[in-house]
């Protein structure tokens, strides 16, 4: 409605004597039941009949009483005795109070002589909204964001299950593209999505329910990372065998040797690794398989490949196999597993991606005492997770950009790395300005280690016999079914994508999963819980719940004003700087409650109709 003001419930008579000041005059009331509270609505028309009308929205409890505006208005005496009676809410101060007798008759005292419209309060229809639509995974964000503001946390952990198995992972490692297309973005204030959705995971619980009618059918599934994982979980709640085959000593795949434990605790991981086994699935490590065919042979009447992309990419210059150049998965995996890593005092990290940051900040925690990242564009390029880039900045990590290195020397045992200085062209296939070398500009630096970082591929062995594309070695599977070129086998995660995000891969899981049950003779539904919880009944248009959401205060020479200042998003808690060396406590602390709940109800429910 326009011309409206919303106003508390104890500013309603200081508003209608306002209006009466100016001489307006009451027209009618409305009410609308809200589920658990009542709004009530009052409408005036101005003295000057041109003007358009005037209405006071005040929201109130179900069990609170409402003072009345007849002492102002007497004619408003009639309409909020109908309003009490039809909806029973509490007017108090009636100047002609009926008792809620106004529309029953004398002969007839139980029957209204008015019969209330029948009213059902219905959900209001829901738009799809930019933060679902960026997450690959399809979870329900406004819902499970508002129920965290309403204090609703174990219903809040039920819708984000109905998307994922894994919420206590990706609430710390995901790298939010939801965040990136919330509308308060434009305002570097998108709501926190990746941290309630921790928050939800670490302070409720969630039962698992039983699977559905076992199949008969088995599954195997080559990789235990993200994609294998949430292809498992699924399956196994549809009713099909699995077994996953890992060639590592221990389950989780990059989740466990590509993300260091201070932002993934293991305990975390392992707990929810320990959920998909609960469901019945087989997990064997130290198992690599070399024949998919073999697995056919075996019993197993689908496949599914998830091997990931764990081959890394070699840097192309002179000298880099020498001993102290290593690969970035090769080290973060040696430092997962526990072995004995020496790195010494100064260590230089090639790449600018997230791979890059966890291996600097990483030797950090070892003990080196200057660690470079090289960077060969500037750092509006760095594909890697901002957030970290400012912590690995925070914890004296020095990031050298427009460089790339371009000799490895080494003499006695020591190396220096030869690097060139770069400048940026036109763009290249990434979108990204293309860095050119600067004639004459190479600087050396005695280091004694480098860690490559400049990506990683799948390494997918030529037994598989399954077509592989021309570029990137991705297993080549159809987009809609996951289907690779060899009857029943299927593929999912960086082997099919290229190295990406573990909400990405947990994303391609849940297709593979949905066609290899079709193709098991399955209907191809994913189960999902239904969550019985009240939803909204609002009718507030968005540009509504914009406006609540913003905060007061202000004077000015003439009195109090409101002034429209926007709520601020929560900041992480996180572990103070002088106790991040030496160890791999987790950095990011969580959110309390309040903090939650006050963050959950900063959303604008961009999803409820307009």
């Amino acid at each position: 409605m326009e011309n409206e003001i919303l106003i508390e419930k104890a500013d309603l008579i200081s508003a209608v004597e306002k209006l009466l000041a100016e001489k307006a005059r009451f027209g009618t009331a409305s009410c609308v039941d809200l589920g658990d509270k009542f709004e009530i609505i009052y409408h005036f028309e101005p003295q000057e009949s041109v003007e358009p009308l005037k209405h006071i929205r005040v929201v109130i409890d179900k069990e609170e009483t409402l003072a009345s505006i007849s002492s102002m208005y007497l004619c408003a005496a009639l309409i909020e005795n109908e309003i009490q009676e039809h909806f029973n809410v509490q007017i108090s101060g009636i100047a002609l109070d009926f008792q809620k007798r106004f529309l029953r008759s004398k002969e007839s005292p139980e029957s209204a002589l008015l019969k209330p419209i029948p009213y059902a309060p219905k959900p209001p229809a829901r738009l799809p909204v930019r933060c679902g639509e960026a997450c690959p995974a399809g979870i329900d964000i406004p819902r499970y964001v508002r129920l965290i503001g309403e204090g609703k946390f174990a219903e809040s952990l039920a819708v984000i299950k109905q998307a994922l198995p894994f919420p206590g992972i990706l609430g710390r490692v995901c790298f939010a593209p939801c965040e990136d297309n919330c509308r308060q973005a434009k305002q570097e204030e998108p709501i926190a999505i990746r941290m309630l959705k921790r928050f939800a995971y670490d302070h409720a619980s969630y039962e698992e329910k039983a699977t559905a009618k076992q199949s008969g059918k088995r599954v195997a599934i080559v990789g235990s990372g993200p994609a294998g994982l949430t292809a498992a979980y699924y399956l196994a709640k549809m009713g099909h065998g699995v077994t996953i085959f890992e060639s590592l000593p221990q389950a989780g795949g990059m989740m466990r040797v590509g993300i260091p434990s201070y932002r993934l605790p293991r305990k975390i991981l392992d707990d929810e690794i320990e959920m998909v086994k609960n469901l019945g699935v087989e997990i064997k490590t130290n198992t690599r398989v070399e024949s998919l065919d073999t697995l056919l042979k075996d019993g197993y009447q689908a496949v599914l490949v998830a091997t990931g992309a764990h081959q890394g990419i070699k840097m192309g210059v002179e000298g880099e196999d020498h001993p102290k150049v290593m690969e970035c998965i090769d080290f973060l995996g040696d430092v997962a597993f526990g072995k004995m890593v020496k790195l010494g005092d100064a260590v230089v990290v090639v790449g600018g991606g997230n791979a890059a940051i966890d291996s600097a900040r990483t030797a950090l925690r070892l003990g080196s005492k200057e660690v470079t990242i090289l960077y060969r564009r500037t750092r509006a390029e760095m594909p890697a997770n901002p957030e970290e880039v400012e912590e690995a900045i925070k914890e004296g990590v020095k990031i050298e950009f427009l460089a790339a290195p371009k000799k490895v020397f080494s003499k006695n045992g020591a190396i220096a790395l030869e690097n060139i200085r770069m400048k940026l062209g036109a763009p290249d296939a990434s979108r990204r300005r293309r860095p050119e070398p600067i004639e004459g500009s190479e600087f050396k630096v005695d280091v004694d280690s480098v860690i490559a970082a400049i990506g990683q591929a799948p390494e997918v062995p030529e037994q598989f016999n399954i077509e592989i594309g021309r570029f990137g070695n991705v297993i080549v599977a159809e987009g809609d079914t996951s289907a690779t070129s060899q009857e029943g086998i299927f593929a999912a995660g960086d082997a099919v994508t290229g190295p990406a995000s573990v909400v990405e891969a947990v994303g391609t899981a849940k297709k593979a999963a949905i066609s290899i049950d079709i193709y098991l003779g399955g209907r191809g539904v994913l189960p999902v819980e239904e969550i019985k919880v009240k939803e909204p009944t609002s009718r507030h248009t968005f540009l509504e719940r914009w406006q609540e959401k913003r905060e007061v205060e202000v004077s000015i020479v003439d009195g109090s004003v409101s002034v429209s200042v926007e709520k601020k998003r929560t900041e992480m808690p996180s572990l103070p700087l002088e106790e991040r060396p030496g160890g791999f406590d987790e950095v990011e602390l969580g959110l309390t409650e309040e903090m939650a709940i006050a963050e959950g109800q900063r959303c604008w429910r961009c999803d409820l109709e307009q």
